[in-house]
C-alpha cells in the first residue's frame, strides 16, 4: 500500500473515473463499452490505500447513484462492479494466482446477480423459466419497436420476430452461462487494465512474476467437459440445461487458455505490435479464428504449445 499521496495517486484513478462519466454523458451508445471499466479506478485505490479505504469508496460510488439515477442502477453497479473490484482488489493483494483472481471475482457477482434475478422473477408468480423468457421476449420488443422507428421493412421485422420467438427458449436456458460469461469477461478485461497501469505507473508489487501466457485449466477439467457434453443425451430437462451451461462456460475457459497459448507464441517469437492488433483483432470477430482459439486451448492438455506442463495428461486420453 502506498504510504504517502502522490499526484498520480489521485490523476490516475479518478481521471478514469472522469473519462467514463463523460463517455456515458455525451455518447451512452459508448459509454456502456467504457463502463465496463468502471472497477479499474476502484481497485487502484483499494490497493493503494488499502481495504477500508477500498470499500468506503466502492461504498461512497453506490451511494452516489443512488442519489443520482435510483435504485435499480445503484443496486446493479455493486453487483456487477463493486463486488468484483472488492474481490478483485482483495484476492490481489493477498497474491492469488491469475486464474483464481480472475475465477473469483467473476463468479461471485455472476451468482449474486443470477440470485438477485431469479428471486425477483420467481415473486411474479408462476415458472422462473417462463418468467425469464416472457422478459428477454419484451426486451427483444423494444429493440425490434426502435428498429420499426428507424424505417426498416414490414418483411424484415416479420423475419426478426420469428427468429426471436425460435430462439428466446435457448437463450433462457443458457442464461446462466451468458451471465458468467460476461462476468469473466468483464473481470479479465479489468484485471489487465489495473495489471498494465499498476506495472507502468507504480511498483513491481502484487503482480510481479504474473504471467498470464502461462495460465491453464487443471488437466481434469477436460472430463467436465465431456461429462457436461454427455449430459446433454439425457433429453431435455435439468440435466440437459446445467450441460448445456457448463459446457458453455468451459468452452469458454478453454478459449482463455487458447488466447493464453496465442500470447506466449506471439511474445516468444517476438512479433511486432501491429501483428498483435490484427491478430486480437480477427479471434472475435472470423468465427473460424475462435474456433481456432478454442481447439488451441483443449489440445494444450495433450501438446503443450508452451512446453509449462509440469504433470502428464489424463492417461487413458493419450
Amino acid at each position: 500500500m502506498v504510504d504517502r499521496i502522490q499526484a498520480r495517486d489521485v490523476l490516475i484513478p479518478y481521471g478514469i473515473f472522469l473519462v467514463i462519466i463523460l463517455v456515458a454523458f455525451i455518447a451512452p451508445p459508448l459509454g456502456m463499452l467504457v463502463g465496463m471499466f468502471t472497477p479499474v479506478p476502484l481497485i487502484l485505490l483499494y490497493l493503494q490505500r488499502g481495504k477500508i479505504t477500498g470499500l468506503i469508496t466502492i461504498t461512497a460510488v453506490g451511494l452516489a447513484l443512488l442519489v443520482l439515477v435510483g435504485p435499480q442502477l445503484a443496486i446493479a453497479f455493486i453487483a456487477a462492479y463493486g463486488i468484483m473490484a472488492a474481490a478483485m482488489a482483495e484476492t490481489t493483494r493477498l497474491s492469488f494466482s491469475f486464474e483464481k483472481i480472475v475465477l473469483i471475482s467473476a463468479l461471485v457477482p455472476a451468482v449474486l446477480t443470477l440470485l438477485m434475478l431469479f428471486i425477483g422473477l420467481a415473486g411474479e408468480g408462476g415458472s422462473s423459466m417462463k418468467a425469464l423468457e416472457d422478459t428477454l421476449k419484451s426486451e427483444a420488443e423494444s429493440y425490434i419497436q426502435v428498429l420499426e422507428k428507424s424505417g426498416e421493412t414490414p418483411e424484415k421485422l416479420k423475419e426478426i420476430r420469428k427468429s426471436v420467438e425460435e430462439s428466446i427458449p435457448t437463450a433462457a436456458r443458457v442464461f446462466p452461462s451468458f451471465i458468467l460469461i460476461s462476468a469473466l469477461v468483464g473481470a479479465v478485461i479489468n484485471f489487465l487494465a489495473v495489471r498494465y497501469l499498476w506495472l507502468r505507473f507504480y511498483t513491481r508489487q502484487y503482480f510481479e512474476g504474473m504471467d498470464v501466457s502461462r495460465w491453464m485449466l487443471p488437466d481434469i477439467m477436460v472430463w467436465v467437459l465431456i461429462a457436461s457434453v454427455g449430459s446433454m443425451l439425457f433429453g431435455p430437462g435439468i440435466s440437459q440445461m446445467a450441460g448445456i451451461n457448463l459446457a458453455i462456460i468451459l468452452l469458454f475457459l478453454y478459449f482463455l487458455q487458447g488466447l493464453s497459448v496465442v500470447t506466449h507464441i506471439l511474445k516468444s517469437k517476438k512479433f511486432p505490435r501491429w501483428a498483435w492488433i490484427i491478430v486480437f483483432i480477427l479471434i472475435p470477430l472470423n468465427p473460424m479464428f475462435f474456433g481456432l482459439v478454442v481447439g488451441m486451448g483443449l489440445f494444450d492438455i495433450w501438446v503443450d504449445f508452451r512446453k509449462i506442463r509440469v504433470t502428464p495428461p489424463p492417461d487413458s486420453m493419450e
